[in-house]
């Protein structure tokens, strides 16, 4: 019986150079380090690599960690400067004028690693860690940062999105006024890594050679690109389009499917769930990115993704992952992401699919490669360098 080779890459240190969104976060501590009167925070590359190989992998958790620990640190000074609301309590600290001594967040993320458990996202430590370090009675408003991270509402998501997206962009995609003028970090700074004639080369495989392939990744999206006519309404304020863009900067859209946070949005919302719940590290999307790239439909993938987890039935794309043996190969910066994919195929074996998973770590940074060396069959420096094996034919 013939195998099939499924290809499951992760955009962000994989396929794009990620500057937009390192650029946005540092845009936006310094925002929020003037929001309280301190000088720019200038969070560095080595940080921000620091903060992936931790499993922070999501700027929506680690810009309020950071905010957050300049928060309890000022606080710390002057516990009389808490005020009812976060925005409130800033500018009662930049009125102050009171100077506080740069957090150590490489440390803070280092502690958040090791107290989160394997496989679940590093919100609620984060928020868990710095309720330790605050008074009391400043827990609520560490609360409008952590208790949902998704929502545009947070105060750091709502300015991390004008930095990512631009003023423009966040008009159009949330139908509100934006309380900044910047343009889209993505636009500006993402550049692709994986070079023309790889990527050709790739598209080729998986056009004409029956490989299959999905972008994977936990970026913001619109939903599903396949949605039947007559789906229910969309709230478009749920699915800024970052991980289309990347895909258009990519050659892919329409190319390839794509399971990306606004999908895994969508389907939460269908099913009455918090977004958190699907996304990777949840082994839900890992399981949809496996049934995309067999069958090649994102709304099928996604469904069946959710009957096989939360009820056990195999249906959709998976009954085809069921006919044959199936190599999946992951491509990921990210310790998480590997993780979601772990526990994906684990939970396909015990259903009785032969499914063997295939783990190849990327990234440039010597801190990420340590890291990944320690859950990847293999690591290499950059996507070129990792898919030379996979692009014969076969």
């Amino acid at each position: 019986m013939n195998e099939r080779t499924l290809l499951l890459f992760d955009v962000d240190g994989v396929l794009i150079h990620p500057r937009g969104y390192k650029e946005a976060l540092r845009a936006a501590v310094d925002y929020f380090a003037a929001q309280m009167g301190q000088p720019p925070a200038r969070l560095t590359y080595d940080e921000i690599a620091l903060f992936e190989a931790c499993g922070i992998t999501n700027e929506w958790d680690s810009l309020p960690m950071c905010v957050s620990a300049m928060l309890v640190a000022a606080l710390a000074q002057r516990s009389d400067l808490a005020r009812e609301t976060f925005s409130e309590t800033l500018d009662a600290i930049r009125k102050s004028g009171i100077r506080i001594v740069r957090p150590d967040f490489g440390t803070l993320a280092r502690e958040v690693a090791t107290r989160t458990p394997a496989g679940n996202a590093p919100t609620a430590t984060i928020h868990r860690i710095m309720r330790e370090r605050a008074p009391g009675e400043t827990h609520s408003l560490l609360a409008e940062l952590f208790d949902d991270i998704y929502d545009l509402a947070t105060p750091t998501t709502h300015i991390f999105q004008h930095f990512t997206l631009g003023s423009e962009r966040f008009t159009q995609t949330y139908g509100l006024p934006p309380v900044l003028d910047v343009e889209s970090c993505l636009l500006r700074y993402d550049e692709p890594l994986i070079e023309q004639g790889t990527a050709a080369r790739l598209l080729a495989r998986v056009e004409h050679d029956g490989a299959g392939m999905v972008i994977f990744t936990a970026r913001p999206s619109l939903p599903p690109a396949d949605l039947p006519a007559g789906a229910e309404p969309i709230n478009w304020r749920s699915h800024p389009p970052e991980g289309d863009l990347a895909a258009e900067l990519l050659g892919m859209a329409g190319r390839v499917p794509l399971i990306a946070g606004g999908r895994m949005t969508w389907l939460a919302h269908r099913h009455g769930r918090e977004p958190g719940a699907y996304i990777k590290p949840s082994p839900v999307q890992a399981i949809a990115a496996l049934g995309a790239a067999c069958c090649g439909g994102e709304t099928a993938a996604l469904e069946a993704a959710v009957a096989f987890v939360e009820r056990g039935e195999v249906n959709g794309p998976l009954v085809e992952l069921a006919g044959l043996p199936v190599r999946a190969v992951v491509f990921e910066d990210s310790v998480t992401g590997i993780h979601a994919v772990q526990r994906a195929v684990d939970l396909l074996e015990e259903a009785g699919l032969d499914v063997a998973l295939e783990i190849v770590g990327v990234a440039p940074e010597e801190s990420k490669r340590a890291s990944l060396r320690r859950v990847a069959d293999r690591v290499v420096s950059n996507v070129n360098q990792a898919l030379e094996p996979y692009l014969g034919t076969g």
